[in-house]
């Protein structure tokens, strides 16, 4: 009787001692816990499906090499549209001999500011999906969204696999005058999408963008 109620006793004593006391793990040796390390450097060579031809597989799998992103890219500002147009206007102006020439060169002019104006604030850019005009403001050029497009709705912006074709005016002009692009990603007032045309003046640098567009994978129509 007096051995069962010494049990008792320790048993009750080891339940209501705390875990930390009661349980404690007495330290590894340095030998123990080295055999122990090195059953955890052994445990992931097979795999959780149990092949224990596992880790074979990855001592000879061959790593996939990844393909490098495009990195977005802020087409160059390119004033010669502006330049061009006011040589003509002013020309017109102080070497015309009529009201009509001086009228004629003087809308020059005002295009040639237009012009010029737009080239120092809007930006053409690519990024990793689309195609997009933001406007560039304060000695940094912080880039901001430019708003809703003002002839068609929507935002300035165009997925790249929306593009039916590109092209600059005139052709093969080494002063180009208008950027042309077409996309079926704007739907038009009567519900379709078969295709919205645009265009922009060349206020950016058009080679930078003919070679963007062709790396982007835009379609275009071949001549």
């Amino acid at each position: 009787m007096v051995s069962l109620r010494l049990l008792l006793s320790s048993s009750l004593a080891l339940l209501q001692a705390t875990p930390s006391s009661a349980f404690a793990t007495a330290p590894l040796s340095s030998s123990r816990v080295g055999s122990v390390e090195r059953r955890q450097e052994v445990g992931p060579l097979f795999a959780e499906d149990n092949n224990p031809f596992g880790f074979v597989q990855g001592l000879f799998s061959v790593a996939q090499p990844k393909t490098p992103a495009i990195p977005d890219v802020v087409v160059d500002s390119d004033y010669t549209l502006a330049a061009v147009f006011a040589s003509i206007g002013l020309s017109s102006v102080f070497l015309g001999h009529d009201i009509f020439t001086s009228v004629f060169g003087g809308l020059f002019v005002l295009l040639a500011t237009l012009f010029a104006v737009q080239a120092s604030r809007i930006r053409f850019v690519f990024d990793g999906e689309a195609f997009e005009l933001k406007n560039a403001s304060g000695d940094d050029e912080q880039l901001s969204d430019s708003g809703e497009n003002i002839v068609v709705g929507g935002a300035n912006r165009w997925k790249y696999e929306t593009f039916v074709n590109y092209e600059f005016f005139p052709k093969g002009s080494p002063v180009p005058i208008l950027v042309y692009f077409k996309e079926t990603q704007t739907v038009k007032e009567d519900g379709s999408n078969d295709g919205q045309i645009h265009f922009f003046p060349a206020i950016a640098n058009c080679k930078q963008l003919e070679e963007q567009f062709a790396l982007r994978g835009c379609a275009k129509i071949r001549d």
